[in-house]
């Protein structure tokens, strides 16, 4: 009978492919076991299951976040803010989500591949699980989703990858491009993820027995929307374009409206999956918004009936602001526990957020003031789209209880005009902090249980992105946003209307994107500013090939002064965004130096 030979541990596999073919195995204390300790019964085999969530990835670590798209700008190199205005992104490899270092904060390539390895371990066991019928599904359902989750989140950032449905033993050359199902190169990868994706949505629960003692785990519900973005990934331009059989071999970067279409089911049936299972699944109020992203209470998680997937983890209070928030989105450490270098979000990406109205934002409109109550106000600021509010710090504004607008003395108002106690040259070269996972109240100066208890979570997917996978799959489907699809009973233009109006009324857009002019541009603003800070910008610019027209883009902030009566835009850098080059992340140098098979993407060589 076969060891259990390092099942519990996951089996290092050190970078991969880059591993020794002999040494990716370990031998540990639980040797002594045998396969069909491990899975022959539900238990155990969940047991194994469960240690796959452990490599879920942090979107924010120490002091890297998912701001891949140049949403934030930061003045030290270990800062995302710093490196991926400048198109380093050699520095994102280091730490963070698309780290691939071996280390206790590992990401998503080293963990991806370790967590890969496990699920095909797991599937070429599942014939020793004595269990019932419902029990097995479930163990085969998450094993198939970890496969294609992580294949998906590194295929989307690295293109073309091998798809790994075996245990590598003896060949560990697998080639970047080859064919599947008929498709080549991206879209080859891109199958198989779909694949598992809609197999395990099939066998998956709706909702797990125990929802709270559960949470977490995915559902049907998590591997079709990871179903409806694969799709959508696949049919964009970017990736429609790496579907040859080489780097060399492109196609016409375009469309593919049957990735679209069937983007657009899935995500049509996900929509009434939720409908149809309110107490499990919706859309948070306005009122209850942010309870997705932090909460203060005691022994509560921010995971919600809009949060479809995320790493759940219990690093919270002062350790949670000390060890990860506080050292990318949080300043002044006396008052705030903050670092002393922030990232903090461009006057580029904060002109992307419209008016209340509903209209563009005009840069004409920088420093227009109104009186309220005696008060002087800005209307750049208080007359916009409420989720700028909601996810963004502006000057005067004050982060906690305790408030004073005298800059000498001590509170949590936020001074950020030029030279103001919050902005200096160090730590923040904007006049805005993110605000979308910092409760307000979480500081040192105020009530101290706030403080301790806070949480925060990045979802990874929530119900949001599905309503707006929908309108963009449905308009690029059908050139027509007032479509159906999936079994869903709203078209694709009341879709992306729900999400704005759920944001304090915005007004409705129409089926040509109204002010933005077209459905698609008016969609992919929808998204920067409703997934703001989520991680999807980076993904969003490249997928359509817009990156190419920010080169050189001038990266703006806001000078003013302290009484509101001179307000300037001024250049800190040029933006740095190659063709072909930043369109895919690069590959550790030595795995390209293995086989001739595995190349290296183009300008990272």
């Amino acid at each position: 009978m076969k060891k259990y030979i390092s099942y519990m541990l996951f089996a290092v596999l050190s970078l991969a492919f880059m591993a020794s073919c002999t040494d990716y195995l370990s031998i540990p204390v639980e040797a002594d076991k045998t396969d069909e300790d491990v899975f022959g019964d539900y238990y155990n085999f969940q047991g194994y299951v469960d240690q796959l969530y452990l490599y879920i990835p942090n979107p924010i670590q120490l002091t890297s976040d998912n701001t891949w798209g140049g949403e934030t700008i930061s003045t030290t190199g270990h800062c995302t803010g710093y490196n991926a205005i400048r198109g380093l992104y050699w520095q994102f490899t280091t730490r963070g989500y698309m780290n691939w270092v071996d280390d206790k904060n590992q990401g998503l390539w080293q963990g991806g591949w370790n967590a890969i390895r496990a699920t095909n371990l797991g599937l070429a066991n599942l014939h020793l699980l004595q269990a019932t019928e419902e029990e097995r599904n479930w163990i085969e359902g998450q094993l198939l989703f970890f496969r294609a989750f992580f294949h998906q989140e590194m295929l989307a950032a690295w293109g073309p990858i091998p798809y790994l449905k075996e245990i590598l033993v003896d060949d560990f050359q697998q080639p970047r491009f080859f064919e599947y199902n008929g498709k080549t190169g991206y879209q080859a990868v891109a199958e198989q993820v779909i694949e598992d994706m809609h197999r395990a949505a099939e066998l998956l629960p709706i909702a797990w027995p125990e929802p709270t003692k559960n949470l977490g785990r995915c559902t049907a519900l998590t591997a079709k929307g990871y179903e409806a973005r694969a799709c959508l990934y696949a049919g964009s331009p970017l990736m429609t374009e790496y579907s040859g059989t080489s780097l060399d071999d492109r196609r016409a970067a375009q469309v593919d409206k049957g990735y679209m279409e069937r983007a657009a089911a899935a995500a049509g049936e996900l929509i009434m999956l939720a409908k149809n299972n309110p107490e499990y699944y919706g859309l948070l109020d306005w009122e209850h918004y942010s309870d997705m992203f932090y909460t203060v209470e005691l022994d509560k998680s921010p995971w919600s009936k809009e949060t479809l997937w995320a790493r759940e983890h219990n690093v919270k209070g002062q350790g949670c602001i000390t060890n990860i928030l506080g050292r990318i989105h949080l300043p002044d450490q006396s008052i705030f526990g903050g670092n002393a270098v922030n990232n903090t979000p461009t006057q580029n990406y904060v002109d992307l957020f419209e008016m209340k109205n509903g209209s563009l934002y005009d840069k004409s409109m920088d420093g227009e003031t109104y009186m309220e109550n005696g008060t002087q106000r800005l209307r750049m600021w208080d007359d916009r789209d409420a989720r700028f509010r909601r996810n963004i710090y502006v000057d005067r504004d004050v982060a906690g209880l305790k408030d004073d607008p005298d800059p000498k003395k001590k509170s949590t108002r936020l001074f950020l005009y030029t030279g103001g106690k919050t902005r200096n040259a160090d730590n923040c070269q904007t006049p805005y902090y993110i605000h979308k996972y910092w409760p307000k109240g979480a500081n040192k100066l105020d009530n101290g249980t706030i403080y301790k208890n806070m949480r925060f979570m990045v979802p990874l997917m929530r119900l949001a992105e599905i309503y707006l996978i929908y309108a963009e799959a449905v308009n690029e489907a059908y050139g027509d946003p007032g479509r159906t699809a999936g079994g869903c009973d709203i078209t694709g233009l009341e879709a992306v209307n729900i999400i704005r109006q759920r944001a304090d009324g915005q007004p409705p857009t129409d089926s040509n994107g109204g002010v933005h002019g077209s459905f698609r541009k008016m969609i992919l603003n929808e998204r920067a500013v409703e997934l703001c800070f989520e991680g999807f910008y980076w993904f969003d610019i490249r997928r359509y090939k817009l990156g190419e027209n920010m080169n050189g883009e001038e990266v703006q902030t806001l000078d003013f002064d302290a009484e509101w009566t001179n307000f300037s835009r001024r250049t800190l850098l040029n933006r740095t965004f190659e063709t072909p080059k930043h369109y895919w992340m690069p590959f550790p140098s030595d795995l390209c130096k293995m086989y001739p098979e595995f190349m290296q993407n183009t300008g990272w060589e």
